[in-house]
């Protein structure tokens, strides 16, 4: 029963949040019930699957709670009954509750994750304009990234433009704006960006180390074909949640394979450069000594661009590799966060002789800010490189493994038991000792 309360009760808070976050769009895109039902129905998937290791903590605080208020545990304790060999029981029931959130984790959760992202951004494109929003990348158009600084929706005016199409095209074509206007045309189905002050970079894609810009003044871009009605899709990108272990292990792989061939590129660019540079070509080779020097230095420039461009490549797959690996070790961290929580609640129920809701959900809220705080924080630093991705992720279960064990100690040791007490008793005369010894 604490476990289905505490279960209730943190589903319900999960749900209220994501209905106060979708009901303003959900309003104004005028969606059928049916197609909200669904959109509810599939993010209950990580909903389940961020309560159900925080039920485990507030179950725990709950039961040994009751156990520790009603003297169950000072009569079991009596007996002969230790405290851990209490704890076996839900600890094996924690254990596989876990193996089943791992399961969920990776089979059922990336599918719904999967198909909630796409029916989102079915309603989005409904009406696309309203998808826009400040220093946010959107990704709703086909083959196109759009980031914008600042949004005037009362005039429907754009600062700091920046525009990544990769339309038929390996390299994306870069288009930068100080401001512009947004229009939507319902007749044509035609989102319209008018551009103002911007400039245009393109690489060739058939030699990198060729770079255009373009600078203009006014600059007009059409969106088409975005679907003012519902329409849904059936295929699409995936992003790190959306994927199962086994497909972010090949995504792995194809990054390492590609930062591989851009090394390779690097090393032939360099080679190329040199040779073209210092060894004579024949009659093409000037003898003017400045246009030997111009040509010289525009080879090198030229060369220089294209290795920056491929070690930008290179610091881009490695940190979707860091990203894809954060996420398989959280797939296996968060479901597995169900035993460690359980043995922070179990001994500080106990210590709390407390076993009421609000003693539960008040001591689980502190722990569970604890480990999402190291949670969050592991995540950044390993997405930028500073710990390793399974450092971060387990770092939040070494924390609540550290602070069980320490209130486990304790709560034994005030039961007395014998080892324990012995323990206690020798450290406290080493301790006298060292005093004395500084006394003197």
């Amino acid at each position: 029963m604490p476990f289905i309360g505490g279960l209730a009760i943190i589903m319900f808070v999960l749900v209220m949040d994501f209905i106060l976050d979708i009901l303003n769009l959900i309003i104004a895109k005028g969606v059928e019930p049916l197609i909200v039902l669904k959109l509810f129905s599939l993010n209950l998937a990580w909903m389940l699957a961020l309560a159900v290791p925080m039920t485990c903590l507030i179950a725990g605080l709950m039961a040994f709670g009751r156990l520790a208020e009603d003297r169950e545990i000072i009569a079991a304790v009596s007996s002969g009954i230790p405290l851990v060999r209490l704890m076996f029981l839900p600890l094996g029931v924690a254990l596989i509750l876990s193996v089943f959130m791992i399961f969920f984790s990776n089979s059922v959760l990336p599918e719904a994750n999967y198909e909630a992202k796409m029916l989102m951004g079915d309603i989005k494109r409904k009406k696309p304009a309203l998808a826009i929003k400040e220093r946010v990348f959107i990704d709703d158009f086909p083959g196109v990234g759009l980031y914008i600084e600042e949004v005037e929706e009362k005039t429907n005016e754009l600062r700091g433009i920046t525009i990544y199409d990769q339309q038929d095209r390996r390299i994306p074509r870069i288009v930068q704006a100080e401001y512009g206007k947004m229009s939507y045309s319902e007749n044509s189905d035609v989102l319209i960006l008018e551009l103002y002050d911007g400039v245009i970079h393109e690489i060739d894609e058939q030699d990198p180390s060729k770079h255009t810009r373009v600078n203009f003044d006014r600059q007009t871009i059409r969106f088409s074909d975005l679907g003012f009605k519902l329409q849904r899709r059936d295929s699409g990108h995936r992003g790190d949640r959306e994927l199962t272990i086994e497909d972010m292990k090949e995504r792995i792989a194809a990054k390492d394979s590609a930062i591989a061939r851009s090394m390779d590129n690097i090393v032939e660019f360099s080679d190329k450069a040199f040779r073209a540079a210092f060894i004579p070509s024949g009659k093409n080779t000037p003898s003017d000594p400045s246009m030997i020097y111009r040509s010289i230095r525009k080879r090198v420039e030229s060369t220089l661009h294209a290795i920056k461009s491929q070690m930008n490549t290179v610091k881009a797959h490695r940190r979707y590799i860091r990203k894809y690996s954060v996420e398989i070790h959280k797939k296996i961290t968060l479901p597995f966060a169900c035993v460690f929580f359980l043995l922070v609640g179990a001994p500080v129920g106990v210590w709390a002789r407390k076993g009421g809701l609000g003693v539960g959900i008040g001591l689980g809220l502190g722990f569970i800010v604890i480990y999402w705080a190291f949670l969050i924080g592991g995540e950044e630093l390993a997405d930028r490189g500073f710990i390793a991705p399974w450092l971060a992720m387990w770092l939040p279960n070494f924390v609540m493994v550290a602070i069980g064990g320490g209130t486990l100690y304790r709560t034994i040791w005030s039961s007395h038991f014998k080892t324990v007490g012995a323990v206690a008793r020798m450290w406290r005369k080493v301790a006298r000792i060292f005093r004395r010894e500084k006394l003197d």
